[in-house]
């Protein structure tokens, strides 16, 4: 390679275009002709450029019911395919298009006709009716699942499929203990309460409410709302629940969201954003040392410095039950010394795990509220428990009841649910109040004394006696003294 050659490979100028004092002057380079070459373009590349020209913002589907969508790949990455089936796919019924006709929920296919001639019976009611109900709602039945899942079935079979599992939704709803039983074994009455909440195993509540109202079930709703509640506070079958004001619900896991969070709810499409995009990035499941809050502003406290309940606890902080099961019934009060934390209850058992998983995934979604209430819940307990001990201090205050019976496990489950998810904290006005507290040493120090010894009663009476001597022996030595 030559000087010139090497000179414009490394992108200087040609030595021929450089001034040299001892030389004369070089004469003026050549103009040559610049000629612009038309490259024809491909159909791949015009397809390209109309997709940036064309792009549009996203708009709410105009379809009447919210689209029922798949697990968003971002849970999917840190989930292998045992855990998928375990937490995401239906065990025992399958409901839409997603899993139908898989071979392990074939048996189920069995039930649906039982379930389905019970509740017909108990209304004198014409399938051919509530057919026909659905029929003429199967292109809005459509546009709510993922077009390549209903490609494969034509309008009759798509609505046949929606008769036939709705129909089973809500007899199962209806029917009560033996009801359940004459269908259903024993041990597939839980596992078919899960497939009721996962997200891909959703009927449109739309769907149900076509049958119940062609149905004329007194009620009907409110006990589809009881049913759901019953499911969070396990309370008996039949057990009616004081009224919550819930919102339409997309369907049956929607509907189980609003009753966690007391029915209060954002609107659809429109997230609530408070403060700078920073909120984004301060996900509430991100632990950082409480160095890392004074790169922030004095009057802000972003990071937590505490660890789990146990440090909490040693600080003077105590827990008390909210007094109900809403999620967002979470609230701190600091009185000098000791501060107390509300937190709502919680009943912990095998359906929990994936319960939550689709309520997180749920909140993923493109149709569903913005803000990530449920995932920020679970993340601020993430925050507070590391340890088996943690859980048991949530036991002993009567706030989470543990039918699991290995604290270590509960502790795991509240580990591994919200690992690795970053969103807006909701929560963050309590954590601020909680760091504050805990950063003023003095009740650190105060509380770990009191708790040293005045934690028992003999703590207590020990105390009170060393402090008798004391004053009995000040009061002898006073009296020992000549002339007193």
């Amino acid at each position: 390679m030559n000087v010139r050659e090497k000179e414009e490979e490394e992108g200087g100028q040609p030595s021929s275009w450089k001034c040299d004092q001892t030389e004369g002057p070089k004469p003026e380079p050549e103009i040559e002709e610049h000629r612009i070459n038309i490259v024809e373009i491909s159909d791949r590349m015009k397809f390209w450029f109309g997709s940036v020209v064309n792009a549009k913002e996203r708009t709410p589907s105009q379809n009447p019911w919210s689209s029922i969508q798949r697990v968003p790949d971002q849970m999917l990455r840190a989930t292998t395919s045992s855990d998928f089936e375990k937490f995401y796919e239906p065990r025992v019924i399958s409901f839409g298009p997603y899993h139908h006709g898989k071979p392990h929920l074939r048996s189920g296919e069995n039930i649906k006709p039982l379930c389905a001639k019970a509740f017909l019976d108990a209304g004198s009611l014409k399938i051919e009716h509530l057919y026909k109900k659905i029929e003429s709602n199967i292109e809005a039945v459509r546009k709510c699942y993922d077009t390549h899942s209903t490609i494969e079935y034509d309008d009759e079979t798509l609505a046949w499929i929606m008769l036939m599992d709705g129909l089973f939704i809500l007899q199962f709803i209806l029917s009560e203990g033996e009801g359940k039983t004459k269908v259903l074994r024993k041990h597939q009455i839980p596992l078919v309460e899960l497939d009721l909440f996962l997200l891909e195993n959703q009927l449109p509540f739309g769907v149900l409410q076509l049958i119940f109202e062609a149905a004329d079930i007194p009620r009907m709703k409110g006990k589809i709302e009881d049913f759901v509640v019953s499911s969070i506070t396990r309370l008996p079958e039949g057990t009616s629940v004081s009224k919550i004001q819930l919102e339409e619900p997309a369907h049956l896991l929607d509907l189980l969201r609003s009753a966690l969070l007391g029915g209060d709810k954002e609107i659809r499409g429109k997230p609530k954003v408070q403060g700078t995009q920073k909120a984004f990035a301060r996900g509430c499941c991100t632990r950082m040392t409480k160095a890392s809050s004074k790169k922030e502003s004095s009057s802000q406290v972003n990071w937590q410095s505490f660890r789990h309940i146990r440090e909490l606890k040693a600080a003077g902080i105590h827990f008390q039950p909210s007094g109900t099961w809403f999620l967002r019934d979470i609230s701190f009060e600091s009185h000098f010394f000791y501060g107390y934390l509300k937190l709502p209850l919680l009943f912990v058992d095998n359906l929990t795990k994936p319960t939550f998983l689709n309520l997180v995934a749920f909140e993923m979604c493109s149709d569903a509220p913005h803000d990530y209430a449920v995932t920020s819940f679970l993340c601020f307990l993430d925050s507070l428990i590391d340890h088996a001990d943690d859980v048991k201090e949530l036991r002993s205050k009567k706030i989470l009841y543990n039918s699991l019976g290995s604290d270590e496990e509960v502790a795991r489950i509240f580990n591994e649910i919200p690992n690795g998810l970053v969103y807006p904290d909701l929560h963050k006005d309590v954590k601020e109040d909680i760091q504050k507290h805990y950063d003023r040493r003095l009740n650190t120090w105060i509380a770990q004394g009191l708790h040293d010894h005045f934690s028992s009663p003999w703590t207590i009476m020990g105390f009170i006696a060393a402090v008798l001597i004391l004053l009995l022996t000040g009061v002898q030595a006073y009296f020992a003294i000549p002339g007193n």
